[in-house]
């Protein structure tokens, strides 16, 4: 708002539903992109897509890699989706990144649009799309990205004098976002550049924020970025860091930067090797450049603390924890996400669900349709998907058991991830491991920490 003005803009949603297959294995199968396996009840698609319904996004544009896995995505947004999001479905190049995606969206978004706001489709999270919008509407920003505390399964690798594995690096001055870089960008030291701190004294650097990877974007600056510079293939790691770098650029003090406090010739006079590091060949002999290059303003959004914000971008563990966490009333977890209302018992068993004699389901568990179970069979903390079959006497403990799987038996799976179709044979012993599509593992078996896959695949 200004002056107690509302205001109010067009926004096109794009949700990003490509990549990331290769850290899924035999889980993603033809029929079953990355995105459309499910979590609790529905795809995970489905959680991005609903991030920008409660935001009051309808017009979605929902970008696929290929025909076939485009045609996948289009059968359930007929068959199976019933949000309220018109979603029209863009196909991309086999092989496009994020940037390559949110290209392909580009010819079809909507030309009144004046904000593209971006979602990675595998994006949970309870953030309010309008509060990062007011974020970047307050800021003035072209790019504005949402920020939370990593989730505790989620934490870093760290080693005394290597840089965190896995760490992003934010640099915040209030809302103000000053630096992106990736790990790839730092060996043991992080160089910071001389515009930067001259114009931010009071800037703080973070490698314990998540990049969610939802981003507000201005259409018009974006997309002729995108334009100008066809080999830039990733948001995170191309896109925003150049258009965070660009804030610096010589002739942006008027775009509300603070003054550089320092003009001694000695960190001027040298000035092309210094602006190609910071902003490229484009930057330091074109400073007065085009509108994709101009100085930009570019904000965060920090989630609250009490927000469940999480990105289910690998099987272990962020499919395990995140699918049990959204079957858990937990402080800090987030079963007001999984679209179901949860029973007396704090759990959510499909009504078509057959239970047999003597068999519990505890709290914090998710069965999904057409699933039945034997006698005497307990589970506990689990997400159970539809059409499975489990035997008598099974136990399952911290698990994800996906689609049409069959656990025979008196066999008991601990904290590990069951893939479609797959069998767990009767007496059998799993802890901590993944069992991909189709696999068998044969009655008695006792595995540890493995990984099972079928090797004609």
């Amino acid at each position: 708002t200004g002056r107690g003005r509302r205001v109010t803009m067009s926004v096109q949603g794009v949700v990003l539903a490509c990549g990331g297959e290769r850290r899924f294995g035999d889980l993603v199968t033809q029929d079953r992109p990355r995105h459309m396996l499910d979590l609790g009840f529905n795809p995970i698609v489905w959680h991005a897509l609903q991030t920008l319904e409660h935001g009051g996004v309808k017009d979605v544009r929902l970008v696929a890699r290929g025909d076939h896995a485009a045609s996948r995505f289009e059968a359930w947004l007929r068959e199976g989706y019933d949000g309220g999001c018109d979603v029209r479905v863009v196909t991309a190049a086999e092989d496009a990144d994020t940037a390559d995606a949110l290209r392909a969206a580009m010819p079809t978004a909507n030309p009144d649009a004046q904000v593209l706001a971006v979602v990675a489709g595998d994006l949970v999270t309870d953030v309010r799309l309008s509060d990062v919008l007011a974020t970047h509407v307050r800021g003035g920003a072209v790019a504005t990205c949402l920020l939370s505390k990593r989730r505790a399964w989620n934490g870093l690798d760290m080693k005394v004098g290597r840089p965190p594995k896995g760490a992003h690096y934010v640099g915040l001055a209030n809302d103000r976002l000053l630096l992106m870089a990736d790990e790839e960008d730092v060996d043991k030291v992080l160089k910071l550049r001389r515009p930067m701190l001259g114009r931010a004294r009071d800037l703080v650097v973070h490698t314990d924020l998540l990049d969610a990877q939802l981003y507000v974007l201005d259409k018009a600056r974006v997309s002729a970025l995108l334009d100008a510079k066809p080999r830039m293939t990733s948001l995170q790691l191309d896109v925003i860091p150049a258009l965070v770098r660009r804030q610096f650029k010589p002739g942006s003090e008027g775009n509300g930067s603070a003054p550089i406090t320092s003009t001694r010739p000695e960190e001027t006079s040298n000035s092309d090797g210094l602006m190609d590091a910071v902003f490229g060949a484009a930057g330091a002999s074109h400073p007065a450049a085009s509108s994709h290059d101009a100085p930009t303003t570019c904000c965060a959004h920090l989630a609250p603390d009490d927000a469940y914000c999480a990105r289910v971008d690998t099987v272990v563990p962020a499919l395990l924890e995140v699918s049990r966490e959204i079957a858990s009333s937990n402080p800090g977890d987030a079963s007001h996400l999984n679209g179901r209302k949860m029973s007396k018992y704090e759990n959510f068993v499909d009504p078509t669900v057959v239970i047999g004699g003597k068999s519990a389901i505890g709290p914090g568990c998710i069965v999904g349709p057409g699933t039945s179970f034997g006698e005497k069979c307990s589970v506990k903390r689990s997400v159970v998907g539809a059409g499975c079959h489990v035997g008598d006497g099974v136990r399952l403990v911290n698990c994800v058991v996906m689609n049409r799987a069959t656990i025979e038996d008196g066999a008991t799976v601990q904290g590990s991830v069951v893939g479609p179709r797959a069998v767990i044979g009767a007496g059998a012993s799993l802890r901590e491991c993944l069992v991909e599509a189709e696999f068998e593992v044969e009655e008695g078996d006792d595995v540890r920490s493995e990984t099972l896959q079928n090797k004609s695949r």
